[in-house]
């Protein structure tokens, strides 16, 4: 029966890749991939969801990101548990939602010259992330200079390092956004990031 497992995901699967938070190229198997049947949790549109089937042997865990090469999706690992057969572990049954869009994170840093003279300068530490975004919450502000759009976004990331005044991009579809850091979460889902944010007015 684990022989049989085996021969559907090499025969009817898809060639993917798996990358790490940093976007390093860990493995490249052949895993089913199909839409997910129900509702994991209601924030997240169903036809966003994935489900994944891989090899026993392979190390697929949350915050990874898959890569189809068939129609070049890129899917983030939400969660994930073992499939066992006749009490032997015959698959890892991930479930994905579809990345769609990248995150550059920024870190303030300070350095010296020679003279000793400290500068202090944000520098990328995270570039060209696969996340899922999604805006939860959109109103239109009175400020000083006019009315502006204020947008909440909750965004799925791998499983990355945050610092509160670190400064944020997302990629909106016309370009990168840049976004407030409001809070993140790394408890409600193991090896993921959920990061909060919002709008950034200033200038």
């Amino acid at each position: 029966m684990i022989e049989v497992k085996r021969e559907i995901i090499l025969e009817e699967g898809v060639p993917v890749e798996i990358y790490d938070a940093e976007m390093n190229l860990l493995d490249e198997t052949t895993a089913l991939i199909g839409k997910a049947t129900r509702q994991f949790f209601s924030e997240i549109s169903l036809e966003s969801h994935r489900q994944g089937q891989f090899l026993p042997e392979l190390s697929v865990v949350n915050g990874l990101i898959v890569k189809n090469k068939v129609t070049e999706e890129e899917y983030i690992v939400v969660a994930n548990y073992p499939e066992v057969i006749e009490q032997q572990k015959s698959a890892t049954i991930t479930r994905m939602i579809v990345c769609n869009s990248k995150l550059n994170v920024s870190r303030l840093v300070e350095d010296a010259d020679r003279f000793g003279n400290i500068k202090r300068e944000f520098k990328e530490i995270y570039s060209n992330l696969s996340v899922y975004i999604e805006r939860i919450d959109s109103i239109v502000k009175q400020t000083d200079p006019g009315k502006v759009l204020n947008v909440t976004y909750k965004i799925y990331a791998p499983n990355i390092i945050l610092d509160i005044e670190d400064q944020i991009q997302i990629d909106v579809g016309i370009g990168m956004q840049p976004l407030k850091l409001m809070g993140y979460d790394y408890t409600t889902f193991k090896g993921l990031t959920i990061i909060d944010a919002v709008t950034e007015t200033r200038r």
